[in-house]
């Protein structure tokens, strides 16, 4: 019910821009940026994505840095299967259709991440925010927390939608507790098919296990 009330807000704001409002201030910038920059440095963590209309995980991110080196696990679920990926600098492995690939330094396809050769998910830009790009934001307290609301000019930053529908609104909601830290944020975009029909897409993102993750296992049992 919360997440179909944000989208009304998210509607309303898209609606409110077009009719003419000026630049907004971009409230929430410091503790934005702090967050990108506290999760920038982490040593690892669990990136968890759910699907706030069906509350199913949908995507965790797992890595940890060790001498440097990002050690990490993707899984994630497309179109309804498993794709998982394992990478410890050292070797690659894929599992996709039901398959494993794997590749070792050498190999063209073989990749290897680092603190300075980053990963895009422990980059971070993880945390969405475009100042350039935002026609309205807002903060709010919500039960002690702070909720801050960034709309966004979609055409500028071309949100991922279904294939043959145009994205309509894009929006970011941060959610951080009573001691200025980030629990989770939340994406949603707004697309229509070409008869019209409008649709949306959620997704909440937390931040677990921060600095604590334990050995991560390549897929390929030894």
């Amino acid at each position: 019910m919360k997440t179909r009330a944000f989208a009304l807000i998210l509607c309303i704001c898209m609606l409110a821009c077009l009719s003419g409002c000026g630049k907004p201030d971009i409230v929430g910038d410091n503790l934005v940026m702090q967050a990108r920059e506290d999760f920038e440095k982490l040593d690892s963590a669990q990136i968890v994505m759910t699907n706030t209309d069906t509350d199913k995980v949908e995507q965790t991110f797992t890595f940890k840095y060790e001498d440097g080196v990002l050690v990490y696990k993707d899984w994630k679920l497309v179109d309804g299967k498993e794709n998982i990926e394992y990478n410890d600098g050292e070797v690659n492995v894929y599992y996709q259709n039901e398959k494993y690939y794997q590749y070792t330094k050498g190999d063209d396809k073989f990749l290897k991440f680092t603190r300075t050769n980053t990963h895009k998910k422990t980059q971070d830009t993880m945390l969405t925010y475009i100042p350039s790009a935002i026609t309205d934001a807002k903060m709010e307290k919500v039960g002690g927390k702070e909720e801050i609301t960034h709309v966004y000019d979609v055409s500028k930053v071309n949100p991922t939608v279904p294939k043959d529908t145009e994205a309509t609104g894009f929006a970011v909601r941060f959610v951080f507790d009573e001691d200025d830290k980030l629990e989770y944020f939340t994406e949603t975009t707004l697309y229509k098919t070409k008869d019209g029909t409008e649709h949306r897409l959620a997704y909440k993102t937390e931040i677990k296990d921060k600095n604590s993750v334990g050995e991560i296992e390549n897929i390929i049992k030894k």
